[in-house]
């Protein structure tokens, strides 16, 4: 039994956050031509997620050359995650808990896989997750540059008025 590639079909698209469906009859030769392009869709951007990066990624001078110490941003998530213990936690919590965690660990001996490299790498993936970032990222390069834009977007907050 073959298909017509002039038979009707129903199309029928449905988002989250969209208001109803989108609906709409199309031949099977035009479905055909929308599934191409898709799958061709989805393989550039799978091209365009998993290029070489080290080019784009800071690297960890420029990503925490003016950060607060390491010490300053332990005590800051360990008190935050107190604080929150019954809200959860905000991105800048996994942000910052990330960053600091990388920080230890580049300390270390890169030569060496270390716990505190485990640890980091273990953060970095919680970030990518919750961002939605592609697996294929460096995870911990992926946190060096959003905290690299964290602390600028930080630096270019107003200051609150002295009166």
């Amino acid at each position: 039994m073959g298909f017509n590639s002039n038979d009707v079909v129903t199309l029928k698209l449905d988002c989250a956050g969209w208001y109803q469906p989108y609906v709409v009859d199309i031949t099977r030769m035009q479905l055909g031509e929308i599934l191409l392009k898709l799958d061709d869709m989805a393989a550039d951007t799978d091209e365009q997620a998993t290029p070489d990066h080290a080019q784009t990624w800071p690297s960890p001078d420029e990503a925490y050359g003016v950060a607060p110490s390491i010490t300053s941003e332990s005590e800051w998530t360990r008190r935050t995650a107190d604080e929150w213990a019954d809200e959860g936690l905000d991105r800048d919590w996994y942000l910052r808990h990330a960053a600091v965690l990388d920080r230890i660990a580049l300390r270390d001996d890169r030569d060496q896989r270390t716990a505190a490299a485990e640890h980091a790498d273990a953060a970095a993936t919680i970030l990518l997750d919750l961002d939605q970032a592609p697996r294929s990222y460096d995870a911990r390069a992926y946190v060096r540059q959003q905290y690299a834009l964290w602390l600028a977007q930080q630096d270019a907050s107003p200051e609150p008025s002295q009166s």
